[in-house]
């Protein structure tokens, strides 16, 4: 099993200045790699607090020149308000100065406000990343695209740049279980595919996981073939005072994220909250049954069922949520890698 450490970069205290934001990602993705974490993965979100990182590539540029070891992995790039030909020769330049250390992680966007502000129409987001990801393919395999899509339109143009990993990094396709053409691409490519799981690992997870299963049957392509990723929110403590009060963080972030997806989220200037009636209420109780917090004897036992009901090989640890302070998140961090780790 692989663990990763993925940067939100929120910014829920209004007294935090974004520089503040920014300095303490910096800082616990060094730690990160202290630590001996295999993987960073850095989100794209745009115009709201929960979360200050509106270009992975450019964070991962930044923390190629601060780490050595670890993994850089885009958590995840959203293809339909990309350039796709911009996008692979700017994967190409952060691959090689990087030393060949980059993840690829792609998906198409979930929020609305995003593609509003960025000028993109959401309701073609599958149909656009479906595109983006095949220019990307035409550029990685064949260092040349000329492509004629129906969002898309590229004349004969050869690549400049071509990543250092050849024929590309990994790259990882976030979510997209509904849709057969996404899964089959996986399947075809060699792409990895790329969940979050924030419920418990017999429910809605193992169906996501069977989703994909049924794209690499469709494509031909062995089960046995399918690299398969997770995301779970973690926080490792000892303390049930502790543990009650990171799961109330944690339930703020999941009815944010909703509200978000569901178009549903109220504004104050780039600050938003989740509907004032009561809507996307999830309890305490349910919170605490299906993300992982509490002690390192419980995580691990969760992450073991997660490799046995999900055939999981890798985890990006969501530690970085709600309102949790630095030194909450940096302390769960290096409980996880030094108790939980071991324990697995």
């Amino acid at each position: 099993m692989k663990y990763g450490f993925f940067l939100l970069s929120p910014q829920i205290d209004r007294d935090r200045s974004a520089a503040t934001v920014l300095a303490d990602t910096i800082s616990m993705a060094e730690e990160a790699e202290g630590l001996g974490f295999d993987h960073l993965w850095v989100a794209e979100h745009h115009f709201a607090n929960l979360s200050l990182s509106p270009s992975p590539l450019i964070t991962l540029s930044h923390l190629a020149a601060r780490t050595q070891r670890i993994r850089l992995g885009t958590g995840v790039l959203v293809l339909p308000l990309q350039d796709p030909m911009r996008l692979a020769e700017e994967i190409a330049y952060v691959d090689i100065v990087s030393g060949g250390r980059l993840d690829v992680g792609v998906g198409a966007g979930s929020q609305i406000h995003e593609s509003r502000g960025l000028g993109s129409d959401f309701s073609h987001a599958n149909d656009r990343f479906v595109e983006a990801l095949d220019i990307l393919h035409m550029a990685f395999e064949s260092g040349r695209v000329a492509f004629d899509g129906e969002h898309f339109q590229v004349p004969d143009t050869p690549m400049s740049l071509r990543p250092l990993q050849r024929p590309h990094p990994p790259i990882y396709v976030a979510g997209m279980t509904s849709e057969p053409r996404v899964m089959c691409r996986v399947a075809k490519r060699g792409y990895r595919a790329f969940a979050s799981l924030f419920g418990p690992a017999d429910g809605s997870a193992a169906e996501k996981r069977e989703a994909v299963l049924q794209g690499f049957d469709a494509a031909g392509v062995p089960r046995v073939q399918c690299h398969y990723a997770g995301q779970r929110l973690i926080y490792v403590t000892d303390d049930p005072e502790d543990a009650s009060e990171a799961a109330a963080h944690a339930r703020d972030t999941l009815r944010l994220v909703h509200a978000l997806k569901g178009g549903q989220a109220r504004f104050q200037g780039h600050f938003a909250a989740p509907p004032a009636n009561g809507a996307l209420s999830i309890s305490l109780e349910d919170v605490q049954r299906d993300v992982m917090i509490g002690t390192p004897d419980r995580i691990a036992a969760l992450i073991r069922e997660d490799r046995h009901h999900l055939g999981l090989e890798q985890l990006s640890c969501f530690m970085q949520f709600g309102g949790l302070d630095r030194e909450r998140v940096l302390r769960s961090m290096q409980r996880f890698m030094q108790e939980v780790v071991p324990a697995v």
